[in-house]
This record gives C-alpha cells, sequence and structure tokens, in this order.
C-alpha cells in the first residue's frame, strides 16, 4: 500500500499558517503518524521503540517546523529524514524488544507489518521465514537497511529517497543494487 502525500498546495499552505498558529501542526501529526510509525515498526521489530521514535520524531519536527521552507521537498520526506536519524540515534543506544499482537490498539497495524515482511521475504527468499529476512537486513549497512525500508515498506520513489538520505537519485539507484545483492547473497550464499 503506497503512502499517500498531503498536494503540494496543501503543504506550502501548512507551512505558512504554521508561523501564525502552531496548532496547525496537528494536521501535519494526524497525516503523517501511522506512516511514520509504520515505517520504524518495520525497521525496529519493536513496538515500544516504534512509538518511542515515532514520538521523537513529531517532537523534533514540531520543533523544527518554524524553519521549514518549501523548496519542493515534501513534508513527508522531511518527516522520513527526521525519523532516520532518530533511528541512528537510538541505534547508539539500543534496547530493542520483540514485535508482539500487544501493540496497544494497534493489533491490526503489527499484523499488516508481519504480512508485509513476511511477503517481501517470499519475494527474496521463497519462503515465509520471516525471521532469515530480519536477520539478514540487520546485517547489512545501516544505509542500505534505510533505502530497502523506504522502497519496499514505505513506497517512496528512489528520487524521495535520495531527498531524505541526502544522496543523489543515481547513487540511491546504485546503493538499492548493491544492498538487494548483499542481501540475496546473505540469504542464499550457496547460489551466488
Amino acid at each position: 500500500m503506497p503512502d499517500k502525500d498531503l498536494s503540494t498546495k496543501v503543504q506550502e499552505q501548512l507551512v505558512k499558517d504554521f508561523k501564525e498558529n502552531s496548532d496547525v501542526f496537528e494536521k501535519v501529526y494526524d497525516f503523517y503518524y501511522e506512516m511514520i510509525l509504520r515505517y520504524l515498526l518495520k525497521r525496529t521489530m519493536s513496538a515500544e521503540i516504534a512509538y518511542d521514535l515515532t514520538a521523537d520524531t513529531f517532537i523534533r519536527a514540531f520543533e523544527s517546523f518554524h524553519k521549514f521552507k518549501w523548496t519542493g521537498v515534501s513534508i513527508k520526506v522531511w518527516l522520513y529524514r527526521i525519523a532516520i536519524n532518530c533511528l541512528k540515534n537510538q541505534r547508539r543506544n539500543p534496547r530493542i524488544s520483540p514485535l508482539t499482537e500487544e501493540f496497544e490498539g494497534h493489533e491490526s497495524l503489527v499484523q499488516d507489518v508481519k504480512e508485509e515482511l513476511s511477503e517481501l521475504d517470499k519475494t527474496l527468499y521463497g519462503d515465509d521465514e520471516l525471521s532469515k529476512l530480519s536477520d539478514a537486513m540487520a546485517t547489512l549497512n545501516p544505509d542500505y537497511q534505510n533505502i530497502l525500508s523506504l522502497y519496499y515498506f514505505s513506497d517512496m520513489s528512489q528520487d524521495d529517497i535520495g531527498k531524505a538520505i541526502n544522496r543523489s537519485t543515481s547513487a540511491v539507484k546504485s546503493m538499492m543494487h548493491r544492498a538487494m545483492s548483499n542481501l540475496r547473497q546473505i540469504l542464499s550464499p550457496n547460489l551466488i
């Protein structure tokens, strides 16, 4: 399911209105919250950490929104960039708990995440051994993890991924190719 985005006109208006009334950030939060939470849940496989990182993402976004200047980079891409940075900071001080069904009020989201990860595992490995894919992705360079997660889990375009991680589109394509090659080698070392 591709992540939707607010129209350019609406985004520009939110940025403008925020300067006079910070309450308009609630619209940003309401629209993008689940999108960012899903991404972080898939990256961390931990309900607790995903909630914490999502909160951190929106706190940082709120604190910086007055500095946001409309340059054609969507609010969505900007929020993903913040989420990636929060995730990098969290990795320096990890405390991972397993993804469980007890995801207070978001049980269907947990199931959707597990199904999406399982589908990606089937595509890459040929079966539904979710733990193998999760373990393999965890061994990749963090930049590769980010690119694969944004592309496959958040359905972001390579151009938007480049904007989110401050790389060119051609660099993203190259990194995706290397990441997929590394992932295939990890999952099926005897076939390569």
